[in-house]
């Protein structure tokens, strides 16, 4: 279908209609008991290539490599890439860290590859090279070019150089820097010269009195070279440099007097004197040409040809982008909160891959939103409940921008290479100036250390994360930990430097700062995470991923998190955030929202301050989102504005790249838990609506569980969770409830629970076999507390709430009350076998080396793997004759879990892999949907093999999938079975 600048009226009405029924059927759902709509991840969502045809804008900045599969092919780690207006198939690479053209070529832009969704490796240039430099400075105030940087990642000192942003005039990019004292504006145009490619490369200088030493190209400098200058008047002429029957010239215009050129360390340098006056300078860089047909070349850099003046680029030029229009959507439902979906232009003229990854407001009517594929987009339209929704792509090609923030009316981006300040000089609502606020951060190898989130505190600083490199290795991670990897940063109101406030961070998918300065933040599973959490920081604390910690002892103990989140309830939670809408119920006043990137959901999470520590409940709310929710904010209207996407291992419940939603409260009841507490022997629930008195104190309407976690290198826990009373023992415990009482206005419900005390909540599981690299430490008890009641208006209220708890107020027990844990070796169990209908068998008892496989003697063998990070099988399908026997083997040589699932169908894909999010009781194959389950195998561990011998079925096309933690989105394949 071609891209539409404008959705049509007949199309939008079609919209509103399915968007209803949708939330008809949703609001249904959720009153009928079963929550949330199901949520959708169709085959759309397996890997693809959306960014190469993407039109970026005049430029991207990112990391680039001539080899994606590894990071020694890295160019450039910040680079701001080009298209040069006068030929879309001319491009510059603009390093800003070391200020050096790092690359120029010609054929085609960037290709991006497919592995999550363009996220997992770097995209490389499309077209043959024609001249680079070395990642070294690209200036020099000694001529010598040594790198200064302790580390070989972020910008040099202000000192050296300093890059101050760019400019866009229509489609010329115009940069700005500091060499020294030295001002510096560059651009780049291209021209063909007869068949030969010249980028021409412009300069203005400001006056300075130092020297300056630029570095052109690589070149040959060896004994057979000649570098030859020729001047055509004092203003103009070239070089060449020969080798061979090849030569390069490198045309230049304006000169000053003095200037001189060499050939040092296999790169062409140009060295300036003194400048008393500005100088305009411009340098034509030719191909590596024979000498025979260098002829055209030799008459157009023997033309006198100014150089231009780049000041007027830097006032505006025209717009770019035309204005869209969409639909917002109200919400429906009789519940307490409703959902009104604010539609994307997702069909856009320039195939713009809308992630929508943070949120904020310039006004009353309009919000800011930032894309992932590197666009921030103004919608208006916010003051109207429905009606149409106005669109402007304000900003393009910023560097993977997880938040944003609106600062005294201008826009701040947080993106992998720095802050960026956005300004719109000439109010035509585009940007023109993309002004560097700061780019201290280090932009390394490693793809998975995305910098992250973007608020403010009462005083104006600003706070940002950066994440850490994955995948894993027994001793931390295989990629290079930076100093700036895991930790949070403040930066102050002005700009400045980076100040670091608090390491051990893992991947900080989300950040908030509260009305009293509570800096809130999630972090999502990994090594040393045995399953997500959310944190209040600690100026200054270690948040307990030991790769990250930056010190120089080792660490036996963290900052202990509000909650722990299971993984079976969310894999991958992103930003919480403190309820301070007027317009919000008062009982949740200063209470913690929480979006999830990876379930498509909010969630309530209720704080219990003790002492220092906060410790929280967790309770999802029955809301559906089109996508995956990332980012939220309130807005002065009261309401709540949630920007999400859907990416690798994420569901969202319409089956969207991306979405914007708004949350309003109805004022209907709200038939919640609002409190939960913790005493000796007690657990008090506070609930926002009087229960129904039977139903309430029936303790067969409650039940309670409990577990904890160990802290080791392993990535997570698999999904387990470990047994605090039998070391070893995965599972939970029960937790028995002797009694419950209502209080007289009927919202308190005590739970009589005498295990629950200090002693009990700080045991530790010593150090288990198993598990590697194990610390030692008391890391909480979780409680899920299960309970169905009835309101006093009769209303069914059913929740499981999931407590973390890491002290009991007001307990003098001593801890010695209790038996300690013991050794790693005394009560460990076995681990029953997860639950398989087929023959598999379970890797789990008898595990062998990475990569070997199993050849089982029953059937045809079959071998598939997965490898490295990436979420997929190696084969994709499989072809086999009714009736007859297969083994599958399956490698996991992988660093997560994994395993292989045959269902009857298509359309069994969906339901069988939602089911699976929750059915971590049978090994994440879920019971209720058997009938649609041919096959499954048991979990494979990372080096794991496992086996599945089965009969071939009747002929037809059965999808194999991976149903652990939604991987079933992209780990799919097809066994075809034939007559």
């Amino acid at each position: 279908m071609a891209p539409k600048a404008r959705m049509t009226t007949r199309g939008t009405i079609v919209m509103c209609l399915l968007l209803s029924a949708r939330r008809i059927i949703a609001s249904v759902l959720i009153l009928t008991g079963w929550g949330a709509a199901a949520p959708s991840a169709r085959a759309q969502f397996q890997p693809s290539d959306r960014m190469t045809p993407m039109n970026h804008g005049p430029f991207v900045s990112t990391t680039f490599s001539a080899d994606p599969l590894s990071p020694r092919g890295i160019l450039a780690h910040k680079a701001i890439v080009v298209q040069i207006a006068a030929d879309p198939q001319a491009v510059i690479a603009f390093d800003t860290d070391l200020l050096r053209v790092a690359g120029a070529w010609t054929g085609g832009f960037l290709k991006w590859y497919p592995a999550r969704d363009g996220l997992q490796e770097w995209p490389s240039p499309d077209g043959f090279d024609h001249h680079a430099t070395s990642a070294r400075p690209g200036w020099s105030l000694d001529r010598k070019f040594t790198d200064p940087r302790a580390w070989k990642y972020g910008p040099m000192s202000p000192a050296r150089g300093a890059y101050k942003g760019l400019h866009l005039h229509g489609e010329r990019v115009v940069f700005s820097y500091s060499v020294g004292g030295c001002d510096v504006l560059e651009s780049h145009a291209f021209e063909r010269v007869g068949p030969h490619p010249v980028f021409r490369r412009v300069l203005n200088l400001s006056a300075t009195q130092e020297t300056l030493s630029l570095s052109v190209l690589q070149a040959p400098d060896g004994p057979a070279t000649e570098l030859e200058r020729v001047d055509a008047s004092e203003f103009h002429g070239y070089v060449r440099i020969r080798a061979g029957g090849e030569a390069r010239l490198v045309g230049h215009h304006g000169l000053p007097a003095g200037a001189a050129w060499r050939l040092t360390d296999r790169h062409l340098i140009l060295d300036l004197p003194p400048l008393s006056d500005p100088v305009r300078l411009s340098l034509l860089i030719g191909p590596v040409a024979p000498l025979a047909a260098e002829a055209p070349l030799v008459a157009r850099f023997s033309e006198l040809t100014p150089s231009p003046d780049l000041s007027p680029l830097r006032e505006p030029g025209p717009a770019r982008w035309s204005p869209l229009e969409t639909q917002a959507v109200a919400g429906e439902g009789e519940g307490p909160f409703v959902v009104d979906d604010l539609t994307l232009p997702a069909d856009n003229p320039w195939h713009s891959f809308l992630r929508l990854s943070a949120v904020d407001f310039l006004d009353d009517d309009r919000a800011v939103v930032t894309s992932l594929s590197g666009d921030v987009w103004v919608v208006a339209g916010l003051a109207a409940r429905e009606g149409t929704l106005r669109w402007r792509r304000f900003a393009t090609g910023l560097n993977q921008p997880l938040g944003v923030k609106v600062v005294d009316g201008r826009i701040l981006v947080t993106g992998r290479d720095q802050i960026t300040r956005l300004h719109d000089l000439d109010g035509d609502g585009e940007a023109d100036f993309y002004e560097n606020f700061n780019n201290e951060v280090m932009a390394a190898t490693n793809f998975h250390a995305f910098t992250l989130n973007l608020d403010t505190d009462t005083r104006g600083n600003l706070y940002f994360a950066k994440a850490t490199p994955w995948p894993p290795e027994s001793q931390g991670v295989r990629a290079e930990i930076t100093p700036h990897h895991g930790r949070l940063f403040r930066l102050p109101a002005q700009g400045g430097r980076l100040e670091a406030i608090a390491s051990g961070l893992r991947n900080p998918n989300g950040l908030s700062i509260g009305p009293a300065g509570d800096i809130v933040a999630s972090d999502n599973e990994g090594n040393w995470v045995p399953t997500s959490k959310v944190h209040r920081i600690e100026r200054g604390g270690f948040h307990g991923f030991i790769p990250s910690a930056h010190r120089d002892t080792p660490q036996r103990d963290f900052v202990k998190p509000i909650v722990w989140i299971p993984h079976f309830v969310d894999n991958s939670p992103s930003t919480p955030i403190f309820i301070t809408s007027p317009t919000w119920p008062e009982v949740l006043q200063n209470q913690l929202l929480l979006t999830s990137y990876g379930r498509g959901t909010l969630s309530l999470v209720l704080v219990e301050s003790v002492g220092n520590q906060w410790q929280g409940s967790h309770v999802k709310l029955p809301l559906a989102f089109n996508s995956g929710t990332q980012h939220a904010r309130f807005h002065r209207d009261g309401h709540l504005y949630v920007a999400g996407l859907t990416s690798w291992q994420s569901v969202g419940h319409g089956g969207a790249r991306g979405s914007l939603h708004r949350v309003r409260y109805t004022g209907r009841p709200l038939r919640l838990p609002v409190a939960v507490t913790t005493k000796p022997g007690q657990l008090e629930l506070v609930f926002s609506d009087a229960l129904d008195r039977a139903s309430a104190t029936d303790p067969a309407n409650v039940s309670l569980s409990m577990w904890t976690y160990p802290w080791t290198s392993r990535y997570g826990t698999q999904g387990q969770v470990y047994s605090i009373k039998q070391p070893g023992r995965m599972g939970s415990d029960p937790l028995m409830v002797e009694g419950v009482h209502l209080s007289d206005d009927g919202r308190t419900l005590t739970l009589n629970v005498p295990e629950l005390r200090d002693s009990l909540v700080t045991r530790t599981l010593g150090v288990l076999p198993n598990l590697p690299d194990m610390i030692e430490a008391s890391l909480g008890l979780v409680v899920a507390i299960d309970y169905r009641f009835r309101t006093q208006d009769g209303a069914d209220l059913h929740h499981v709430l999931h407590k973390t708890i890491h002290r009991v107020p007001g307990d003098t027990e001593s801890a010695s009350t209790l038996p300690h844990s013991g050794s790693a070796s005394e009560g460990v169990q076995s681990v029953s076998p997860p639950m398989t209908t087929g023959h598999g068998s379970n890797a789990s008892s008898s595990a062998p080396a990475p990569g070997r496989a199993i050849v089982a003697a029953s059937g045809r063998p079959i071998e598939l793997r997965s490898s490295g990070v990436a979420l997929s099988y190696d084969v994709t399908e499989i072809r086999a004759k009714t009736g007859e026997r297969l083994s599958l083997r399956y490698v996991n040589a992988s660093e997560m879990v994994h395993n292989l699932v045959i269902v009857r169908s298509e359309r069994d894909i969906e339901p069988v892999g939602i089911a699976g999010l929750a059915a971590h009781a049978t090994e994440w194959v879920p019971a209720s949907e058997r009938a649609r389950i041919l096959e499954a195998s048991p979990l494979a561990q990372p080096g794991q093999t496992v086996t599945l011998d089965f009969t071939a079925p009747s002929p037809g096309v059965y999808p194999y999938i991976c149903t652990f933690s939604g991987h079933f989105t992209v780990m799919q394949g097809r066994l075809i079975v034939e007559p």
